[in-house]
């Protein structure tokens, strides 16, 4: 698939390895006999990673590759990229909690006197990521450029769901500013958020400071962190080590020995359709390609003051609905996200093994019922919005060998200069 080889390969690895390939630490070493849904505080210092281009790349892929081929070569490209970066942030001891197509985020937790110094090291290793994955030249003529956003404090780790599918969202103050300090960076800089250059030692980062804004451009770091990543390790228990004869990182959880009440509940966190490869035993390659294929955007605001319990508690109830609305109608929802202050669901319909002629049909009857479901019984929401768009979107598994997702990213330019968009509507809840 065009990951960077090396230590941590998971293919001859027990089945459990391949599917908690697909998870985060975060849920992996999670305790397994809380009631769900929960909701648990930590600290942590959050990174996100963006690679803008990512639609000019794949047009470019399509017009220029042989007939079904297209998407092989595009899905090694971006693995390829992606990958190496993934590769700092695991040797850094983050963990990546998700993928959004051809965005990352990840996560130090980290115990809130140690924020300072952990932040450091996120610095340094966003640093590393800029010198060595800057800019990329590909073949067929675009440039990869990544941009990062850094943020800390505060956050919560939910778990939503029933005994079939089960969701993580993290959710605090810091998620919201890690996006909007990566919405301020641009192709090759690093952006602190207001509350990261607060906690950080200040006298360590050389900054420029952004107009109108709290948040600072990452110049360069002065000195060596003086909390190491093996430090950060041992102080943590992170699951990340490093082997001592390559010294590359390797992710613990891609040497999982068989355990059967795990395995259970990692499934739960991941799609049928990736499921079905895993069970029986073939290349995840097999689910990379381009394909049309129609997308349910729900976004839910809340209406502000809630405590972590009580956003926990809204997002399960939305979870459960939003859920079987979207299987009622032969979808899936891919994943749940934190955006803009609100907590967004990305359904995608069309996959394999789920194909309808009259797909859109369905996806527009899911997302009436989403629509009606949060209208009539989840009343803690300001407002809801439902989307539904339709067309070319890139559908197969990104990331890393020891941690990816499968992903479906909208074409968005396509989807544009066509004007396929279906429908938006936006409720507002009294």
């Amino acid at each position: 698939m065009g990951w960077i080889k090396g230590e941590g390969e998971i293919e001859d690895s027990y089945k459990i390895s391949k599917i908690a390939a697909h998870v985060p630490d975060l849920v992996v070493y999670s305790t397994l006999t809380n009631d769900i849904p929960y909701a648990e505080n930590f600290h942590g210092v959050l990174l996100f990673a963006d690679v803008p281009g990512f639609t000019n790349l794949a047009e470019k892929f399509s017009l220029s590759s042989k007939k079904g081929y297209g998407a092989d070569e595009l899905t090694r490209t971006l693995n390829s990229y992606i990958g190496e970066i993934v590769s700092h942030i695991l040797d850094a001891g983050g963990d990546i909690l998700n993928y959004a197509g051809d965005a990352i985020l990840a996560l130090w937790t980290v115990e809130r006197v140690q924020l300072s110094e952990v932040i450091s090291l996120v610095v340094k290793c966003s640093l590393n990521i800029q010198d060595q994955c800057g800019v990329r030249e590909t073949e067929v003529g675009c440039q990869l450029k990544v941009k990062i956003g850094i943020s800390a404090g505060k956050l919560s780790k939910v778990i939503v769901g029933d005994e079939i599918s089960q969701y993580f969202v993290v959710i605090g103050r810091a998620v919201d500013e890690v996006r909007l300090a990566e919405g301020l960076a641009v192709a090759s800089t690093i952006i602190l958020s207001p509350n990261a250059w607060e906690l950080c030692e200040r006298d360590n980062i050389a900054i420029d400071p952004i107009e109108n804004e709290r948040a600072v451009k990452v110049r360069y770091i002065k000195r060596e962190p003086s909390f190491s990543v093996e430090k950060y390790q041992d102080s943590i228990g992170t699951s990340v080590e490093h082997d001592k004869v390559t010294r590359e990182c390797v992710r613990r959880a891609s040497r999982l020995m068989p355990n059967a009440e795990l395995e259970k509940t990692l499934r739960k966190y991941i799609m049928k359709t990736v499921l079905q490869k895993i069970d029986d035993d073939q290349p995840l390659e097999y689910l990379s390609e381009m394909r049309p294929a129609t997308i349910v955007f729900v976004n839910m605001q809340f209406k502000g003051g809630e405590s972590d319990q009580e956003q926990c508690m809204t997002i399960h109830q939305a979870a459960i609905g939003i859920g079987q609305q979207i299987v009622k109608h032969h979808g899936r929802v891919n994943k749940v996200f934190m955006f803009d202050e609100g907590c967004t669901f990305l359904c995608l319909f069309g996959l394999p093994g789920d194909k309808r002629e009259d797909e859109s049909a369905h996806a527009l009857q899911a997302a009436y019922g989403v629509h009606d479901l949060c209208q009539k019984e989840i009343r803690s929401l300001k407002t809801v919005s439902v989307g539904v768009t339709t067309g070319p979107v890139f559908c197969g598994v990104v990331g890393h060998p020891v941690r990816h997702e499968y992903t479906g990213t909208i074409h968005l330019d396509i989807l544009l200069n066509s004007q396929l968009e279906l429908c938006f509507a936006t409720a507002t809840l009294l």
